[in-house]
């Protein structure tokens, strides 16, 4: 018989894929929506999807697929955090121009008794997780991508309100984890203020079934109400060092918390303002780079760059910004794709693009009126004058769980 007759009448059985190559290879690229269907295709697949080594390399593919991804957190102003809450917890993704759309990616109810949130501050992000905390306490974390939503347990109370948590990596460990201050006590006296402050980390994804604080030394000053940043092994906190006399401004340092020793050590505020004005902040820039925005009026910025040599943290000023508005509060900075370029929210409304080599501003957006919120349902609407605060967060999607969810 002809050999080619004979292969036409016996075809050979096709290749069967490895599952090994189909999953690390193929299947890896997926986005996480069809990756979570796909876990219950069968036992093997769905041990691999949720393994640490298939979510890692998820991850990492993710960073590098979209590496200036970023998504919108509105809510409300709430001038009574304590009665006024909201009943859902909106995200969305938002791509830079020509799309001024901001797409619904994650719409939930918040998990306590209330079934409400209370008035929340700038959320964090870390590896695709979301961790949003309130004034009052409550500290909410969730992945916009599994949908995954977890309220973590009460920490030790807090003397007053105004609560800052820090969130991130801990390459020691291996683990993420969340930090907050609190004032056991504190007393005003005529001349000073006393406080007795302590601080305490939870970590998620240690294998643990409860998810529970964990007191670390007090840190050696009072940490004030305002965001930290995380950089990895590290969390950057801002602290009064010394109350000064009455008409002048106090001293402020910032505080190294180590995720592996869980020691603090104290660094100096740049010297463009002796302490974290209502108006200033400390962010992250690309390449890990601790930031510090400096306000000194409504029309001028100056962007500072810390540099760490031998553990010892310096300052150098990166460029100063004119703003074509005035800010009423402050201005947030996030990092983007280009190292060389930053994303600076004015009162987190208006939206500029700014170029750390010379400080020059190309406008984005204005929130309030420009950006258009889409929910699915076949209407963008705008925020127009409502009072709403648009915080922008980096983001990269994940498949990393949370934990267990927290029953109050």
């Amino acid at each position: 018989m002809d050999q080619s007759i004979s292969k036409r009448l016996c075809p050979v059985a096709p290749e069967v894929i490895p599952d090994e190559v189909l999953l690390f290879k193929i299947l890896v690229h997926l986005p996480v929506k069809s990756l979570v269907r796909f876990k219950s295709v069968c036992k093997a697949w769905h041990a691999t999807i949720a393994s640490a080594h298939f979510v890692r390399l998820h991850l990492e593919l993710a960073r590098a697929c979209s590496p200036g991804s970023v998504v919108l957190v509105p809510r409300k102003w709430q001038p009574e955090p304590t009665k006024v809450a909201s009943r859902f917890v909106y995200i969305y993704s938002f791509q830079q121009p020509p799309v001024q759309v901001a797409k619904l990616i994650m719409k939930t109810k918040p998990p306590c008794p209330t079934g409400c949130i209370p008035r929340f501050t700038i959320p964090l992000h870390c590896d695709g997780l979301i961790l949003i905390p309130s004034v009052t306490g409550h500290i909410f974390v969730c992945n916009p991508a599994t949908k995954e939503f977890v309220e973590l347990p009460p920490g030790t109370p807090n003397a007053l309100l105004d609560q800052r948590v820090a969130f991130g990596f801990d390459p020691s460990s291996g683990t993420y984890k969340v930090a907050r201050h609190f004032l056991r006590s504190y007393s005003e006296e005529q001349i000073d203020t006393e406080y007795d402050t302590g601080h305490e980390v939870l970590t998620l994804g240690d294998g643990r079934e409860t998810l529970e604080w964990k007191a670390t030394i007090d840190p050696p000053y009072p940490i004030k109400g305002r965001t930290p940043i995380c950089l990895p092994g590290f969390f950057y906190w801002s602290a009064v060092q010394s109350v000064a006399d009455q008409g002048k401004l106090d001293t402020d340092v910032i505080l190294r918390f180590s995720m592996c020793d869980g020691t603090f050590t104290v660094h100096p505020n740049p010297p463009c303002s002796s302490c974290l004005s209502p108006n200033d902040l400390m962010c992250e820039l690309g390449g890990g780079k601790l930031c510090y925005v400096h306000s000194p009026s409504p029309l001028q910025v100056s962007i500072w760059l810390a540099q760490d040599v031998q553990n010892i943290i310096t300052w150098s000023l990166r460029c100063r910004v004119n703003l074509p508005i005035p800010r009423s509060v402050r201005v947030f900075a996030r990092a983007s794709a280009d190292k060389d370029m930053v994303f600076l929210a004015v009162d987190a409304q208006n939206l500029f693009k700014c170029n750390l080599r010379d400080g020059s501003l190309e406008t984005v957006v204005d929130m309030r009126y420009g950006l258009k919120y889409n929910r699915g349902e076949g209407v963008n609407f705008i925020h127009d004058e409502l009072p709403f605060l648009h915080y922008m967060v980096p983001y990269v999607e994940s498949l990393l769980r949370i934990g267990p969810c927290y029953q109050s």
